[in-house]
This record gives C-alpha cells, sequence and structure tokens, in this order.
C-alpha cells in the first residue's frame, strides 16, 4: 500500500510540474515553443521507454509496475500541461 502512495505522490508531483512549466509557457511567449518540443521529446522517450520494457518481459509481474507507472506518468504529465496549452 505504502507504493501505492508513492507512486501517487510521484504523479501528482509530475502533474504539477507540467502545469507550472506550461503555465510559464503562457506568460512568456518566448519559452512556449521550446517547452513544447521538451515535452514532445519527454513523450518520445516514455514511449520508448514502455515499449522497451513490454518487450523485456519476464515471467515475474514487476514489468507490469513499470509500465503502469510509465503510463501514469505521460498521462500526468499530457493532463497537467495540456490542459493550459489548450486554454490560451
Amino acid at each position: 500500500m505504502i507504493q501505492l502512495y508513492r507512486v501517487v505522490g510521484f504523479l501528482l508531483l509530475m502533474a504539477s510540474t507540467a502545469s507550472l512549466v506550461s503555465l510559464l509557457a503562457l506568460l512568456v511567449n518566448q519559452l512556449r515553443e521550446p517547452f513544447f518540443i521538451l515535452s514532445l521529446i519527454i513523450s518520445l522517450g516514455l514511449g520508448v521507454t514502455g515499449t522497451a520494457i513490454y518487450y523485456r518481459k519476464t515471467d515475474d509481474k514487476d514489468w507490469v509496475l513499470g509500465l503502469l507507472f510509465l503510463i501514469g506518468l505521460a498521462v500526468a504529465l499530457l493532463l497537467g500541461g495540456l490542459i493550459q496549452w489548450v486554454t490560451q
């Protein structure tokens, strides 16, 4: 149960960081394009990491937790960041 709280806390931290970065991008127009490119690079990295975890899966279920963690991280970045991008 404590591991669930750690994962949820980390996802909330990432989502709030993504919201802060996207809010900064809205306030400072010069930062908008670099932050958007950075979020695209992070999303590609998460996709590649998730694919590598999936194809290196073993008989134990540790790979499922890692894959779910990456999916949650990607969703947190998407929801935390893109909501601010859309509300221009």
